[in-house]
């Protein structure tokens, strides 16, 4: 798939980790940097979607705003997507520090054939790490601006119901790339090395 863009979310108001979980540093480099050169390497456009521009983000990387403030991370996709107008957008947290390049590879292949993806692991799917189609954008302002629903699994099983998307199934030896890091504790499993700045 030929997407348009990448969007790297970071948003969040990092209360749970009791600072700006964005600085934390993995193997000596600030998640930020990792997601953002992680998308670089595979995407023609990058932009970072927040509520407001981060002090951390590089001058030559822009910024868009949340298209809704305090709904969590819908309001973000929702930027993304208007920002990307009809193509297609890949989106990525940039609290998952596991991901590769290489699942990022693979989903677009997996998407080139199918059209707009998202993984699944259980019964649960990862929309902050899938690729969505310009026309999904339909959908996502029905469930803000209309319905005032802001469920991100509420809003894939209805743009998978709508065939806009589809979910493929996560193998077990790829479900860790999926971790996020939401509590300071969520940070040593995987991560022995983090350390935090700022």
């Amino acid at each position: 798939m030929n997407i348009t863009s990448s969007a790297l979310l970071a948003g969040g108001k990092s209360i749970r980790m009791g600072r700006d979980k964005c600085l934390i540093e993995v193997d000596g480099i600030p998640m930020w940097r990792r997601q953002l050169d992680l998308l670089l390497s595979i995407s023609p456009e990058v932009f970072v979607v927040a509520p407001h521009r981060p002090e951390w983000l590089p001058q030559t990387i822009s910024w868009t705003q949340d298209a809704v403030q305090n709904a969590g991370p819908i309001g973000g996709l929702a930027a993304a997507l208007s920002r990307a107008a009809q193509g297609n957008i890949l989106v990525l947290a940039v609290d998952m520090p596991a991901m590769t390049n290489a699942f990022l590879n693979k989903m677009l292949l997996m998407a080139d054939r199918d059209g707009g993806i998202v993984p699944q692991i259980g019964g649960r799917y990862e929309p902050l790490c899938a690729i969505y189609p310009g026309n999904a954008m339909s959908v996502v302002k029905d469930r803000i601006f209309i319905k005032r629903e802001y469920s991100l699994q509420a809003l894939l099983n209805c743009l998978i119901r709508s065939g806009v998307m589809r979910s493929f199934p996560v193998p077990p030896s790829e479900s860790s790339l999926f971790h996020n890091l939401n509590f300071p504790s969520d940070c040593m499993p995987q991560f022995h090395s983090w350390k935090r700045t700022g």
